[in-house]
């Protein structure tokens, strides 16, 4: 254990306790992506938007997570990844207030900002963080953690269609998740983070994350490798639920099936823990990418066959990103937030172009063809997953 003498005790560097913290992330970031997954379909009826409007203002917070991510490194040196964590935290409760009241597309695009910046600087605080837990205690846990995510997203997903169900008003759902967020706030303000390695003191320049990125080949294919991870994930998360009300379920089964595919993914990444151990990165992401082709074939059918493929959906990619970052960290040892920064602004790229353009084609053709892109994902990682040293 690290200690600072010049810290009262409950200022110390602790790891078990950073730990659960780093956990409490991971999990609140899943109830919020697993609820506003479910919470999505009723908004866009309030505000009466079509598929690729909702698909184009759902751009917004992903450019904005994606300026923030590739200036990762320097934020975490100079704000610090604790004061990054409380900003984010802080953000992400304003974005759910102001989504409970948006009454306009203006106010929902607003409100996407916010929730775009709290995302990255919770994505630089807790996956850094997470890294360097790793390199102080020699363990990894980074998906363990990111299984937290997936459990808070089964959490979220199926709570949220709950009280749907039972006829509470969305609004009231967006304001307990912002009352959420600023509970793990508060119990983030007396800790202490890991301390950042040495080669990460001084502040790196402005291109240092793309200089990272197209350092190494092997470091590029799994940034290339991470967005189509991300692929997966995003159409779960923005048309699952609206995908599976237009076959005829109503809210409480379209939430159930959200919440199967995210503990889908909890399986996945513990489940991914132990293939990563003993099969190496390469296998398991081969397996992710079968499995994203399996799942497209699936959602071809009716409803029962959709639910299947999103449940596949979530085994298949629930080990991708906290796979990708553990190997890139791996390629740069000591630069937990450049890598965090750098790898992640690419898959959040994923997150920008998946959007308005399933968006689009749902509307000139259908969501079903839309969705193929799914298909596609899952043939690019066995391709990719295939060319990566052993």
């Amino acid at each position: 254990m690290l200690r600072d003498q010049s810290l009262p005790q409950v200022f110390m560097w602790r790891p078990r306790a950073m730990f659960v913290l780093l956990l409490s992330y991971l999990v609140l970031f899943g109830m919020l992506i697993g609820a506003q997954g479910v919470l999505w379909a009723e908004l866009i009826a309030t505000l009466g938007l079509s598929k690729a409007s909702f698909g184009a203002v759902q751009l917004a917070g992903p450019l904005l997570s994606v300026a923030l991510l590739m200036l990762g490194a320097q934020l975490a040196h100079w704000f610090g990844k604790k004061k990054l964590a409380l900003m984010a935290l802080a953000l992400l409760a304003l974005s759910n207030v102001m989504l409970a009241w948006a009454g306009t597309w203006l106010a929902l695009v607003g409100a996407l900002l916010l929730a775009g910046a709290g995302t990255a600087l919770l994505e630089i605080a807790a996956n850094s963080a997470t890294l360097d837990w790793e390199q102080a205690m020699g363990r990894s846990v980074i998906n363990l953690l990111h299984a937290g995510f997936s459990a808070g997203a089964v959490v979220g997903a199926f709570g949220a269609g709950l009280m749907l169900g039972q006829d509470l008003r969305y609004p009231s759902v967006f304001i307990l998740l912002a009352a959420l967020c600023c509970l793990v706030l508060l119990v983030s303000l007396p800790a202490r983070f890991p301390p950042s390695a040495s080669s990460e003191a001084q502040a790196p320049g402005p291109m240092a994350a793309l200089k990272l990125l197209t350092s190494q080949r092997a470091m590029l294919m799994l940034a290339v490798l991470c967005v189509m991870g991300i692929v997966g994930e995003s159409v779960a998360n923005l048309w699952s639920v609206i995908y599976l009300h237009g076959l005829g379920a109503d809210a409480l089964l379209g939430g159930t099936a959200f919440a199967l595919f995210n503990g889908a993914m909890f399986a996945g990444r513990v489940g991914n823990a132990w293939l990563v151990r003993f099969w190496g990165a390469r296998i398991s992401l081969l397996l992710s990418g079968a499995g994203l082709v399996l799942a497209n074939i699936l959602l071809l059918g009716g409803l029962w066959s959709a639910i299947a493929a999103f449940i596949i959906m979530g085994l298949a990619v629930a080990g991708v990103v906290p796979t990708v970052l553990s190997a890139a960290a791996h390629l740069a040892p000591g630069r937990s937030a450049l890598v965090t920064g750098g790898i992640m602004s690419v898959a959040y790229t994923g997150f920008i172009i998946i959007p308005p353009i399933t968006g689009w084609v749902a509307d000139a053709l259908s969501l079903r063809a839309a969705l193929l892109c799914i298909g596609l994902s899952g043939l690019a990682i066995v391709a990719l997953a295939r060319r990566l040293p052993e």
